[in-house]
């Protein structure tokens, strides 16, 4: 899994908000998740498959600049089997679309496969979400915050119980492109 951080402060924020979901519609299967940008879900993969194409992307990922980002309140994605994702929003800026088109350049993934943004509550029923929903929907959460690396993650595959690891962590410049001009 290819992922983005957010700072500690930014963590722990979104920590809260799945502790007051919980408190609202009990324990859900994402309120374990630390606060994370999903960038690509490789599946089942071999490591002799993996280990050359993630050392492949260091040259790639060298000239990238870290970016500042900004959260920008909640939304929700409204999924097939009638299941709902809360999110925090990241705000779509000239820049922080050209960041993420070139991230997504880099990596060979389509712009309309990223929707940037951090997992609150992940696929809950409808009955949850029209209860949590209404919590979040007027709260205001602007916060910024700085992202400096991709991470990549790996996880044992046939063990449904296994956690992930961080496997290698590519750092960005320190030169910063600014999502916000």
């Amino acid at each position: 899994m290819l992922l983005l951080r957010p700072d500690d402060r930014i963590c722990a924020e979104i920590s809260s908000y799945k502790k007051m979901a919980a408190g609202i519609i009990g324990n859900y299967p994402s309120i374990g998740s630390t606060a994370h940008i999903s960038i690509a879900n490789y599946t089942r993969t071999k490591p002799y498959v993996m280990r050359p194409a993630i050392e492949g992307l260091q040259p790639k990922l060298k000239n990238m600049h870290a970016i500042t980002l900004q959260i920008n309140n909640f939304k929700f994605f409204v999924h097939k089997n009638n299941t709902y994702t809360i999110y925090a929003v990241i705000e779509a800026t000239y820049q922080s679309d050209n960041w993420f088109a070139t991230l997504g350049k880099q990596l060979r993934i389509s712009k309309s496969q990223m929707t940037p943004h951090i997992t609150i509550a992940r696929s809950i029923n409808e009955n949850s979400f029209y209860k949590l929903w209404p919590h979040f929907k007027y709260i205001v959460f602007r916060q910024r915050f700085m992202v400096n690396s991709l991470t990549v993650l790996e996880r044992e595959t046939l063990n449904n119980q296994s956690k992930w690891s961080i496997f290698h962590e590519f750092m960005f410049e320190h030169k910063t492109a600014d999502a916000l001009v």
